[in-house]
């Protein structure tokens, strides 16, 4: 679908951020959280001036208490992560107050299950799920660093680690989605791409960002890497990843997922960026990249990705499977402005180059 190389990436990252605008008329849903904090990344990394104006811009309404959306973790309501990471950044001080607010939020009022887990706000108590660790980790770890609280990182670095304990697989290596959805104490039965993307987001951003004499850095490195390893051996010849990540060509039938590759592919250029990868990451990370421009047309739709999904029908893998995969939903754009933001920070000029 594209056959643009020369086409700069900065430019295309930007471009699809704009695509979502275009066809959702907003960015006030949690999948905006995952845009903006692209938009963020980029207008930081790339020094450009305008870049950061208009992150700024889409994040006004958040900030002035504008954005009201149904929201599990009302640290959304003021731009999430892209916020944090800007205040921790040195370029949104206006924030302090909102983030120290949000933070404050998750720690002492959020409702968690007996392992202290945030779980599901209503309904069935215990129902928790690793979507989480991507609404809550970047950003109490960017406000930490941000507002010099150590509190804030802990109960970030908590989350994670206690929810790649639970939903860990060890025959594959890969996350389960959620507990709890179909059963009490159950795990769903998938390896669901967007999903084990949700998890990777997560442990990239604490491998990549905590500062190197912290307590928790090796740690995050150790598991940040393995679980993209992991990951790695389910690759496809595209480079990309199935919906249901175990079944490929020869398993029962399941399409490439355009978002959990696009996540993945992000945290695979996170760690390269810091420093921390291993040697066959740059070979795949680029592999994947030119698989996924399969999927985006020369107008910036995006095919391939699944809709909403939280443990479907009985949770199983053919259960996920089934999901279909749909043209510019929601979740479609976040996840590559993240992973084709991140080519742009390592050098790369070009959609030619990759």
């Amino acid at each position: 679908m594209m056959q643009r190389p020369t086409e700069n990436l900065f430019e295309f990252a930007d471009a699809l951020a704009l695509k979502h605008v275009k066809v959702h008329q907003k960015l006030g849903h949690y999948t905006g959280i995952v845009t903006l904090h692209g938009l963020a990344r980029l207008a930081t990394e790339s020094g450009k001036p305008e870049a950061l104006a208009r992150v700024k811009d889409e994040l006004k309404p958040f900030l002035a208490g504008e954005m009201d959306f149904h929201c599990n973790f009302p640290n959304y309501r003021c731009g999430g992560n892209a916020t944090a990471w800007l205040l921790y950044k040195g370029l949104l001080p206006e924030a302090e107050e909102t983030v120290r607010f949000y933070a404050d939020e998750i720690l002492n009022d959020a409702s968690k299950d007996p392992e202290g887990i945030l779980q599901m706000p209503k309904g069935t108590p215990g129902r928790i799920w690793i979507d989480v660790a991507f609404a809550v980790t970047p950003f109490l770890i960017f406000a930490g660093m941000a507002l010099n609280e150590e509190k804030y990182i802990e109960e970030g670095v908590q989350q994670t680690f206690k929810m790649v304990d639970i939903f860990g697989n060890t025959g594959t290596g890969l996350l389960h989605q959620s507990r709890g959805f179909c059963g009490e104490m159950k795990l769903s039965d998938d390896h669901w791409s967007r999903g084990n993307g949700w998890g990777a987001y997560a442990l990239c951003e604490l491998a990549c960002e905590l500062p190197e004499n912290h307590k928790h850095k090796a740690e995050s490195i150790l598991r940040f890497k393995d679980l993209m390893n992991h990951a790695l051996n389910y690759q496809n010849a595209q480079g990309l990843w199935h919906q249901e990540m175990t079944w490929n060509s020869n398993k029962p039938a399941c399409y490439v997922e355009t978002s959990g590759s696009g996540l993945l592919l992000y945290a695979l250029g996170a760690g390269i960026k810091a420093g921390i990868a291993d040697d066959h990451w740059m070979e795949a990370y680029r592999k994947g990249l030119r698989g996924l421009l399969g999927y985006i047309s020369s107008d910036y739709d995006v095919y391939h990705t699944c809709k909403g999904c939280l443990c479907p029908g009985e949770g199983r893998k053919i259960d996920y499977a089934a999901m279909p995969p749909l043209l510019n939903d929601v979740h479609a754009f976040g996840p590559l402005v993240l992973c084709y933001g991140q080519a742009s920070h390592l050098g790369l000029s070009t959609l030619g180059e990759l």
